[in-house]
């Protein structure tokens, strides 16, 4: 009979802390139900202005510019990885 009550007591305890925490309950239930939220992504234009030089920006480029598309997720590093230096071995 002892499990039953530890077990019972665990749940309110629980309970509890998801009642007055809410935030950790809607975390909590994205890792039980295995349904993450998609990740946030900007999206950025690249172009080249009337002098040739590129430009990124978060707009549109001027009408009839080619430009670009690119897509950036707000979670992820989109810095390359530098280049390993040669140790001569």
């Amino acid at each position: 009979m002892r499990p039953v009550w530890l077990l019972a007591i665990l749940l309110t305890g629980a309970g509890i802390w998801l009642f007055i925490h809410p935030d950790s309950a809607a975390t909590w239930w994205t890792y039980v139900s295995g349904s993450a939220p998609a990740p946030k992504t900007d999206r950025l234009y690249k172009w080249r202005n009337g002098q040739g030089e590129w430009q990124v920006t978060d707009t549109l480029p001027p009408p009839g510019t080619g430009y670009e598309t690119l897509d950036y997720r707000a979670d992820l590093n989109v810095l390359p990885v530098p280049p390993r230096p040669d140790d001569g071995h």
